[in-house]
């Protein structure tokens, strides 16, 4: 039998604590908390984005859709590729310290706990603007690059993100240099 979101959200009625151990126990099955360093598009360095994703193949998007029911926000689309497969995506820095971030400190994670403190930890790093440092972007991409199977798969190395990373104005020899004088 397929159901629908409402149906779920039926058979739940009444038990929202037990709705949200569900999408808890969801998400550490199907779900992944992972940090992009993306070359910026508009000026010379990286981009950190964190993100949070849950799959599911095309006949449950009804589970994807209740995902979305409980974080009240959320896009569902089809992953990339030929298999028949949906993304229930969270990339808001504002809807992840919002809403994913105090719901899983709240129902938490088995498996996945690990890969969760890094990408909250990277989030409030990010939040408190850590990353606009050499040593703190420095530090946000090693954590980015331990995570998920220690960054196997991404398009670039480790040493490679760091080497191409340009110094911020703040910490240019030439700041330095003014500075101390």
């Amino acid at each position: 039998m397929n159901y629908t979101k409402d149906d779920l959200l039926k058979l739940f009625h009444g038990k929202r604590t037990a709705l949200f151990y569900y999408i808890a126990g969801f998400v550490d099955g199907e779900g992944s908390f992972s940090v992009a360093i993306i070359k910026n598009p508009f000026k010379e360095g990286w981009l950190i984005n964190p993100c949070f994703q849950v799959y599911q193949h095309q006949k449950h998007r009804e589970i994807l859709e209740l995902c979305q029911e409980v974080f009240k926000t959320g896009s569902i689309y089809r992953k990339s590729g030929v298999h028949p497969v949906l993304n229930f995506s969270i990339n808001s820095m504002r809807n992840i310290k919002e809403r994913v971030l105090p719901f899983f400190d709240k129902y938490p994670l088995v498996t996945k706990r690990d890969a969760y403190q890094k990408f909250r930890e990277v989030v409030f790093a990010l939040d408190r603007k850590e990353h606009l440092t050499s040593k703190g972007f420095e530090r946000l991409v090693r954590i980015a690059y331990s995570m998920n199977q220690q960054g196997k798969g991404r398009r670039r190395t480790l040493e490679e993100v760091l080497a191409s990373q340009p110094k911020p104005a703040s910490e240019s020899s030439e700041t330095l240099r003014r500075t101390s004088a």
